[in-house]
């Protein structure tokens, strides 16, 4: 193992100080923080963070998503048998269709974003970073690394604050007003009025943050602003941006623009698979469906995995998975790239054999 560029304690070298070394020097490689057991890895493109990975069971993605009620136990129960050395929990469960691509991406960039945002909060520790070439895996998190350090660091400092008031998980909390007392004095905002709804003098503050969909943060802080307003007592209200709402509409259209191409061009292989099987017969289909499990064209690692009936029906559920690996924005062009050249390929294979005209995608690219 080769000796690291840059390393030393925590409690000396602010965090700050070493995303900001390993930003304006454009490094390329990991930053790894370990304590108490627990190492966190930070991964680097030209200084910029690419990836972050953690040891600890709480930052693994099956919890994240679980905390913020995008899944729910039963469901990654049911991705846990189809996790392996290959397919990871975020594919497995694009292929149940638990989650669109676009709320896999959405989550694995706020699961990684919160990964380095809990180092801020590390007072001990050792740290080194080793340069190397650029991970593999890598997701856009948009925003600066100025950005995540303001961040951190007005958590850190929010958190001291709540920190002050709530000194442990364990703290059982109970309401000093009712909700209907809270209602002619108090705006709360949505999530502080689930949050006070949980709190009946008997769970803790751990137990509260569990029965929540939020991040931990995010219920502390509901906390805090209900103990400083006497209610369980500055009150920090959060609403939701209108771009924050147009952000979601449009995630929500591309994952349906997706299920739209992938329905138009899946009728089209399967009504090619049709007529191959009334003119050539069922050997031709098992040859087209070989063809495509061993085609080398380009995007064609999206057809990894996917299974082809006999029919010609495309199991949209891996293909899903798949593209669930490229950034949003490129997620319908490569789909229409990959189906485009599958049918091309088909057709070509088939030219003198069955009558294929019409066989043309009804409507254009989504992305015209």
């Amino acid at each position: 193992m080769s000796d690291p560029d840059l390393s030393g304690r925590l409690d000396i070298f602010p965090l700050s100080d070493i995303l900001l070394m390993i930003n304006s020097n454009r490094k390329t490689g990991a930053l790894h923080c370990r304590a108490s057991g627990v190492t966190k890895t930070v991964e680097w493109e030209k200084g910029e963070i690419v990836f972050a990975r953690s040891s600890a069971p709480e930052d693994r993605l099956g919890n994240y998503l679980l905390a913020r009620g995008l899944v729910t136990s039963e469901q990654l129960k049911r991705a846990d048998p189809m996790v392996g050395s290959q397919t990871r929990l975020g594919k497995s469960l694009v292929r149940l269709r638990v989650l669109t691509p676009t709320k896999l991406w959405e989550a694995v960039r706020g699961q990684v974003t919160e990964i380095v945002y809990s180092l801020f909060h590390w007072e001990e520790g050792n740290f080194e970073f080793l340069e190397g070439d650029p991970p593999t895996e890598k997701i856009s998190i948009e925003t600066t690394v100025i950005n995540i350090i303001m961040e951190g660091t007005r958590r850190l400092d929010e958190w001291t604050q709540v920190k002050e008031k709530i000194p442990n998980d364990q703290v059982v909390l109970t309401r000093a007003k009712s909700l209907e007392e809270v209602a002619r004095s108090v705006h709360l905002a949505e999530l502080e009025e689930t949050v006070f709804k949980l709190v009946d003098g008997r769970r803790t503050v751990r137990e509260v943050v569990d029965r929540s969909s939020e991040g931990d943060f995010e219920i502390w802080q509901a906390l805090y602003s209900l103990l400083s307003a006497g209610v369980i007592r500055p009150q920090v209200l959060t609403f939701q941006t209108q771009a924050t709402t147009e952000k979601k509409e449009e995630s929500s259209e591309i994952d349906a623009k997706l299920e739209r191409t992938l329905s138009r061009y899946g009728k089209l292989v399967e009504n090619l698979f049709a007529r191959v099987s009334a003119k050539e017969g069922p050997k031709e289909v098992d040859r087209l469906r070989k063809l495509i499990r061993l085609a080398n064209f380009e995007k064609a690692d999206l057809f990894r995995e996917v299974a082809i009936e006999p029919s010609g029906k495309i199991d949209h559920g891996v293909l899903l998975a798949n593209v669930a690996e490229y950034p949003p924005g490129e997620r319908i062009r490569a789909t229409e790239a990959a189906l485009e050249r599958l049918l091309r390929m088909l057709t070509d294979e088939l030219k003198g054999k069955v009558d294929l005209e019409d066989l043309t995608p009804e409507g254009g690219s989504e992305n015209s």
